[in-house]
């Protein structure tokens, strides 16, 4: 079987709380509701693709305990082939995630056995049979944890056989320079936002740190929150607004970005429509609580219709 795409990150069943604001420094409030979802950021990715019609599959870690059996169920209901997922004695990860009124979020990850993948665990068979690899962060809570070791062991193997999409995420943005440099030197296409790229150029200016980064990768793509996105390829620059939407939750609404445009990048389109799709995507998913369960199907989109709709607007 070939891929479209192939994720390979943190599996973590999330555990969202409502509150009508957050606590303040040495305050307290109060949960009004409280939602079981499955998560990690390269699964809602590859689940997003998987609903916008494209063949994919995962490599992750799950334990043996309930939460594992639900993300892997989860997974193959919405079509994700999981056929090199990882089972093995220990718990699931969990992110336990507040969620104001506003749609804002915090969250705190507990990486659990997301931490423990070892390289013999990885088949390069199945790596290998994709057109696109897509990465995401793992915590390396212990140095001696083998995950993130295995991620570039890896990459160093295959950078140069596939192409390789990386949303780096805080955890990897707040480690030292040499880290990134490295990360960003076996990507393809980077998808990153905007207060993550400023840290990784310590910039303070948007253009300036866009200049650093993009010579280093053949597509740079910045997620700026409502302020839409920035795609840039070589002197190809687009500037991507937002739709608009009954904003309920934002948790996952970049993973779903990144959803929209590989989908875009898979099937053809040029990089600043896939922008678009990815910008539907990612307003669609906000809509309801949860990161996934608000993606649209493919059947439920009319595609041209979304690219020209956002076309107008500039005009």
């Amino acid at each position: 079987m070939t891929f479209d795409i192939i994720g390979w990150g943190a599996l973590n069943v999330d555990r969202l709380c409502q509150v009508n604001q957050f606590a303040p420094t040495d305050g307290e409030t109060f949960i009004y509701n409280e939602t079981k979802t499955c998560g990690g950021s390269a699964s809602n990715t590859v689940i997003a693709t998987a609903k916008l019609g494209l063949n994919v599959g995962y490599i992750g870690k799950i334990g043996t305990d309930s939460n594992g059996q639900m993300m892997k169920e989860y997974l193959e209901t919405n079509g994700v082939n999981t056929d090199n997922l990882i089972e093995s004695e220990g718990e699931t990860g969990e992110v336990i995630g507040f969620v104001d009124n506003d749609g804002n979020r915090k969250l705190y990850v507990t990486p659990k056995i997301n931490d423990k993948i070892h390289n013999e665990e990885i088949n390069r068979e199945y790596i290998l049979n994709t057109k696109l690899l897509h990465l995401t962060s793992f915590v390396g809570l212990n140095p001696e944890d083998p995950s993130i070791n295995t991620q570039f062991e890896l990459l160093e193997e295959i950078h140069d056989k596939i192409t390789i999409a990386f949303d780096p995420g805080m955890l990897y943005v707040n480690r030292e320079k040499e880290f990134m440099d490295r990360l960003i030197s076996y990507t393809d296409i980077l998808l990153i936002n905007e207060n993550e790229l400023l840290i990784t150029t310590q910039e303070n200016d948007f253009r300036k740190a866009v200049e650093k980064i993009a010579p280093k990768v053949e597509i740079l793509v910045v997620k700026r929150s409502t302020e839409g996105s920035f795609i840039k390829r070589d002197d190809e620059e687009y500037s991507i607004g937002i739709f608009g939407v009954d904003t309920v939750d934002t948790t996952g609404a970049g993973d779903a970005y990144n959803a929209g445009f590989l989908y875009g990048y898979i099937k053809g389109y040029s990089l600043e429509e896939s922008g678009i799709i990815g910008s539907y995507v990612a307003a669609q998913s906000t809509t309801q609580t949860g990161a996934t369960e608000a993606i649209p199907s493919i059947q439920e989109m009319d595609i041209p219709e979304i690219i020209q709709s956002l076309k107008n607007i500039k005009k």
